[in-house]
């Protein structure tokens, strides 16, 4: 029976390696690939599918909401994440019942036999061990040695030896077809045979046994119409067998060869076609890996290049910043110089109109004066190197808060940060975070009688620590929240609450930078909330004298 399966999987190579996997293990899948939510969203609401595959994330959809609407579409059906990292996230507790396995990606060996549990199909028993016999060990240490080869040159060596060990034989071949002709590729024979010669299928026993999908079983080459004799006449062979690799389609062929008259025994033609199957798998899953090999070499060939181009636009990104810092100031410094002057001079005889024409020119070039600074900052963030310590937020938060206190005493304002906030990151770019954070919610309360900021930490449900900054002021609107952290972005009218937005943009690179992430919480004249988190950052080791 053909099973129909749903793969939700972005990545292209992982999905030909499930899909050959599950061949492998003799499972009859009808797989459809999807690599968004959208798609895999249509295909539940279109088809009908005996289980689901699943990584644990593709971009803008999770794995959970995949394993949600799962079952709502089909209770019970068996969902299976198969991820790099199976198990990382929490199961959505909305979904009747967990995900029935969930399997790394480097264990896909066990994604079939999971799989058939899954569906109450019980995987077939394995071959008993006749350990009494020798044709079986050597047949498992070639299986063995098989799972390991990644080549096949290395294949076709194993397989020459281990094909005449099994039966006791005189010789043996290993076959490949080339299109229409049999060629000879290797041999392991008291004597010499075929090895690199070529033969028409239509002339030659293993031409033969693979036209056929059947192992030829002879064991008078004379008496037999089907062999060449001429052929044989020079070599010492008087009986054979020729098994072909691969049943459906095949590739090859592995002959075994007597020097005397040889009548083989079931049990002998048993052992050669598990070998040729063996061979079979093996030599697909070392293209698999030849191919997996390709790739990456021409994916590491793409990163270099990239690094490359990386490194020439990083070089341009510092001559163009040079240029603003430069180039662009000296004209905002000429206007905004040349406007003073004018209002100096001209104060008596300028009426109202001008004068305030002048001094929106001055506004606007120290605005620009203002942005580029901002930019220029920003641009260093990006690019200056982390230099790991031990931070102390608290401290920062208090230096901040007495800082923004004195540029505006007149203000009332209530500062509660917790005691003992430390966290391991780069101490300048820790500061610009808090200090940002700071100066955002001290301007969003400027319209408020009593202003209250709050930093503080506490823990998320899987057990991590989140750091917050909170405040009382206007808080914004949720629906745009996307927009928070983007260059630029002002959520608030100039007139109200001036800035270049470049602030919160600033601290989000410098979070994501520490492997972390921000997001923040409001609502209109409800206040904010900016919480933020970081990831592993190992300090410096000094060494000791």
């Amino acid at each position: 029976m053909k099973l129909r399966l749903l793969h939700l999987e972005d990545n292209g190579d992982d999905v030909e390696l499930v899909r050959t996997t599950l061949a492998r293990e003799g499972l009859d899948c009808d797989i459809l690939a999807v690599d968004s939510g959208p798609a895999y969203l249509q295909a539940l609401q279109h088809s009908h599918f005996d289980a689901v595959l699943s990584d644990s994330s593709v971009p803008g959809y999770d794995g959970n909401e995949a394993l949600l609407a799962a079952r709502e579409r089909f209770p019970g059906i068996p969902f299976i994440v198969v991820s790099a990292g199976a198990g990382t996230n929490p199961p959505d507790k909305r979904a009747t019942g967990p995900a029935t396995a969930r399997l790394a990606k480097a264990e896909l060996h066990r994604l079939g036999p999971t799989l058939k549990h899954a569906l109450g199909q019980q995987a077939p028993a394995p071959v008993a061990r006749t350990t009494g016999k020798p044709g079986m060990q050597y047949l498992i240490q070639a299986v063995q040695r098989l799972s390991l080869a990644r080549d096949l040159p290395t294949i076709m060596n194993i397989v020459r030896h281990a094909a005449r060990a099994l039966v006791n034989a005189d010789g043996a071949t290993f076959v490949l077809r080339d299109h229409d002709k049999c060629f000879y590729a290797e041999e392991d024979a008291i004597g010499p045979l075929w090895k690199g010669q070529r033969f028409p299928l239509q002339a030659c026993i293993s031409g033969w046994s693979m036209l056929n999908r059947q192992a030829a079983v002879i064991e008078d080459i004379y008496r037999d119409e089907r062999v060449p004799h001429d052929a044989y006449r020079p070599t010492f062979v008087k009986s054979l067998v020729m098994t072909p690799i691969r049943m459906v389609a095949p590739i090859g062929a592995i002959g075994v060869y007597w020097a005397k008259i040889h009548r083989a025994t079931a049990e002998e033609i048993e052992l050669l076609q598990a070998l040729a199957d063996s061979t079979s798998i093996a030599i697909e899953a070392a293209d698999v890996y030849s191919n997996l090999e390709r790739k990456v070499a021409e994916q590491t060939a793409e990163v270099r290049q990239r690094n490359t181009e990386l490194e020439v636009l990083n070089k341009e990104l510092e001559a163009f910043s040079y240029s603003v810092a430069h180039d662009l100031r000296s004209p905002l410094i000429t206007i905004d110089g040349f406007a003073q002057v004018l209002l100096e001079n001209l104060t008596e005889s300028l009426d109202e109109t001008n004068r305030k024409h002048l001094e929106r020119i001055t506004t606007a070039v120290r605005r620009m004066h203002r942005l580029i600074n901002d930019l220029l900052g920003l641009s260093k963030i990006v690019r200056a190197p982390l230099n790991a310590t031990t931070v102390d937020l608290s401290c920062l938060a208090w230096a901040a808060a007495h800082n923004l206190q004195e540029s505006a005493p007149g203000r009332k304002a209530e500062f509660i940060v917790a005691e003992d906030i430390t966290v391991q990151g780069d101490y300048g770019l820790m500061r610009i975070v808090v200090e940002n954070l700071m100066s955002n919610a001290w301007k969003f309360t400027s319209r408020k009688e009593l202003a209250r900021i709050e930093l503080g930490k506490g823990t998320d449900p899987a057990g991590h620590t989140v750091y917050f900054v909170r405040d009382n002021g206007a808080g914004f609107d949720p629906r745009y929240a996307s927009k928070l952290f983007s260059p630029f972005q002002q959520l608030h009218p100039e007139s109200k609450f001036s800035g270049t937005g470049i602030g919160l943009a600033t601290v989000q690179r410098i979070i994501h930078r520490h492997g972390g992430q921000i997001w923040a919480e409001s609502a209109v004249d409800c206040g904010a909330t900016f919480y933020f988190t970081l990831g592993e950052f190992t300090p410096p080791e000094h060494p000791t004298s």
